[in-house]
């Protein structure tokens, strides 16, 4: 690592050449030519971010001089200004290293044809370049078009800059506006929050009231709807009602109620919104793409179920084969459960830990093969379908894989016009499917199709919005059917007794047997259930029940927020079990190299999901980039993509949905009371292969089991699929 003296320093020059740019961040390694007080001329390696200069740019930057072991002594910029070209001679560097087909002899024709008056021209008529002999037509719209596009991106960058907006998102935003990117931002800056991931509401509202935009202006009124839709379905509603919008607009936003009528109609027009009466007398507000899926997903269902299904002697054929398949005589549940999933076209299995989901779905598959039909396996996560795979004995996908993102279009390759080949889908763990998702996947099935949905009503619903497995179940359309028999080898799990215990709403088991799989750890203050956790993690844990190393263990907590929230726990785990190595930062946080980390969006072009967690592979500091691996591919990032990433020492319950862990860590604590509920407190504990550890107060732990209130998800699909 470079040593960096702390005094900052003042440089300005000119940009002379650039010897590495990363187009996606702006990290840069560049020349400046610079002239000191005497006249004399010294050039200065700078790095850093640099999103918008061009070389032959005259720049002022702020910094610091530091000796990197490699590459001797460098300025880091901290800050920058871009200033106007320093002359004609900065200019004809520009026009030779950015301009394709542009050499220095072509170069020196242009600035002896118009002198001093070079940079003037380019700015005010830059088609004149036309008049220098031997300039095709070709090279001279590059020079125009060139030239415009990168002032646009210089102008724009210095203008987010003093908004207090990173240079980083200005090529962003320029890749999607071009040379207007700064005329559309000045018109609308409320075009950062919905184009630019990491610029919110409210730092697009902060530049709206720079510019002088009224806060009860319509152009407000509309950007905050939309603001509100998009926050609330991050929190897993599908719709808003409106009268939640009126009161944020009084509330939360301090602007006139009525804007809020007026806002959403005119949203209604655009067609950006949908908004329909709903139960309850209310008006329901729905942002355009999740109406079209709560439809697609009701409409498909009803479609699926009205289909033929299988014949009897088929079934009864296929019945057989199912029960020698298993290598285990199924009990009458499992039998019922069986024939349900033959004899319907949708058909839901549903049941908690050691209830024989595994072993039904076995007996399944082979039945599906002796009626000779071979299904797709999928599941929301790489890790359930993995599992799923190990279980059944035949390839299980992502849902995502099984329908082909395709990066060039931007969707799904396998839909209405390109539908999956397989007549029969079993979707495992289809607790975690949000409505999106399953309206992408219903698309893709053919009509006369089955479809199986497996998993655990009692977990938490989906990280996106809606609650698809629940809603179908409360809806009646399609035979549901609940396994709650606990099998003998199961039951000899504490971690699975006491999940069925929380679902009756009973105290766990907190005996802490020694030859146990589930322990409870009194502690009152924060900082005793911090350092308890600690512990767990780096020694007391590892080397007992199969535990190899720290990585076998995860850290799952009810907040974000807060002493004992992910933030703070993985500050903590980081300084505990990575303190050192070559590492980058990205705002707020520190990557290291060896680091466990979490995806905290879909990234489709990637193929990384909200939830993976990977491990840093390789930091190159001076490019600002990192390689990731996950479970099944690897994925390199740039400092503006950093976003994307969290450290994954400690994680949410609620991204750990669908994983299994070897051994969980779940501190429960009063600060955490916000968030303590009986179905949170399950999900956590059912990610539990081999061992569970709760750390913090018996109030906490009491308060979790009595609060059977779930958090109601704003979704109109069991009123669409209810058929009484």
């Amino acid at each position: 690592m470079a040593e960096i003296q702390q005094a900052e320093e003042l440089i300005e020059g000119t940009l002379d050449h650039v010897l590495y740019v990363n187009d996606e961040s702006g990290y840069s390694v560049a020349i400046v030519e610079c002239e000191d007080a005497g006249g004399a001329r010294r050039r200065v390696t700078v790095v850093g971010n640099l999103a918008g200069i061009e070389v032959g740019a005259g720049i002022r930057a702020r910094g610091r001089i530091e000796k990197h072991p490699r590459y001797g002594e460098q300025f880091r910029v901290t800050d920058f200004e871009t200033l106007r070209p320093a002359g004609v001679a900065a200019i004809e560097r520009y026009l030779v290293s950015e301009i394709k087909g542009v050499g220095p002899a072509l170069a020196r024709r242009i600035v002896e044809h118009f002198g001093e008056e070079l940079g003037r021209v380019l700015d005010d008529n830059p088609e004149r370049v036309r008049e220098v002999h031997g300039l095709g037509p070709v090279v001279a719209s590059r020079i125009v078009a060139a030239w415009r596009d990168s002032s646009g991106l210089r102008e724009l960058t210095v203008f987010l800059r003093g908004h207090g907006i990173g240079a980083a998102y200005a090529r962003r935003i320029h890749k999607i506006y071009g040379k207007d990117s700064l005329e559309v931002v000045r018109r609308d800056p409320y075009v950062l929050a919905r184009t630019v991931h990491g610029i919110g509401f409210r730092t697009a509202d902060a530049v709206a009231e720079k510019l002088g935009i009224p806060r009860n202006s319509i152009q407000r009124a509309r950007a905050a709807i939309l603001f509100l839709l998009e926050r609330m379905a991050e929190e897993g509603h599908v719709y808003v009602p409106f009268a939640y919008l009126e009161n944020q607009f009084r509330d939360g936003l301090e602007m006139d109620v009525e804007l809020a009528s007026q806002a959403v109609d005119e949203l209604r027009e655009s067609g950006e919104v949908l908004a329909e009466p709903a139960a309850e007398e209310h008006l329901a507000v729905y942002l355009k793409r999740l109406h079209e899926a709560e439809l697609g997903v009701a409409s498909r269902l009803k479609e699926l179920s009205r289909g033929r299904p299988a014949g009897r002697a088929v079934v009864e054929r296929a019945l057989s084969a199912g029960e020698r398949a298993s290598g285990v005589e199924l009990s009458g549940e499992q039998r019922r459960a069986l024939r349900c999933a033959l004899e319907s076209k949708v058909t839901v299995i549903t049941g908690g830990p050691g209830t024989g989901k595994t072993t039904l779905l076995k007996s399944l598959v082979a039945a599906l093969g002796a009626a000779g039909i071979k299904p797709a396996l999928a599941a929301p996560t790489g890790r359930a379908a993995r599992r799923l795979e190990e279980s059944c004995g035949r390839e299980a996908k992502t849902i995502h894989r099984l329908l082909e993102y395709s990066p060039e279009t931007g969707g799904f390759v396998r839909g209405p016009e390109f539908p999956l080949r397989s007549n029969y889908v079993i979707v495992d763990e289809a607790s975690m499917m949000d409505v999106e998702l399953a309206a992408s996947l219903l698309a893709a099935m053919m009509p006369e199709s089955s479809l199986l949905l497996v998993g655990d009503r009692d977990q938490l619903p989906s990280v996106g919005p809606g609650s698809v497995l629940k809603d179908i179940i409360v809806s009646g359309l399609v035979p549901v059917v609940e396994l709650r028999e606990v099998y003998r080898q199961a039951r000899e799990s504490t971690i699975v007794s006491n999940a069925h215990r929380l679902n009756r709403g009973e105290f766990p088991d907190v005996s802490n047997r020694p030859d146990g799989d589930f322990f409870f750890f009194e502690r009152t203050a924060p900082e005793d259930v911090l350092q308890t956790v600690k512990q767990l993690v780096q020694n007391r844990l590892v080397g007992r029940f199969g535990i190899r190393d720290p990585g076998d263990i995860q850290v799952l907590t009810p907040m974000n927020r807060g002493p004992l929230g992910t933030h703070a726990l993985n500050q903590e785990l980081q300084r505990l079990l990575n303190p050192v190595g070559r590492e980058i930062r990205a705002g707020d946080r520190v990557f290291r190299e060896g680091d466990r980390v979490i995806q905290l969006r879909n990234d489709y072009e990637r193929m990384v999901f909200n939830g993976s967690i990977g491990r840093v592979l390789t930091i190159d500091s001076e490019r600002g980039r990192m390689t990731v691996a996950f479970e099944d591919t690897h994925a390199d990032y740039d400092l503006s993509d950093m976003d994307e990433l969290a450290l994954g020492y400690a994680i949410s319950v609620h991204k750990s949905q669908g994983s299994q862990y070897a051994a969980v860590v779940m501190p429960i604590h009063s600060t955490h009371y916000l968030m303590l509920r009986r179905n949170l407190l399950y999900t956590a504990i059912t990610r539990a292969e081999r061992v569970c550890v709760l750390v913090g107060t018996r109030s906490a732990l009491q308060q979790a089991v009595r609060n059977a209130d779930e958090r109601r998800r704003f979704s109109r699909l069991a009123e669409r699929l209810h058929v009484g």
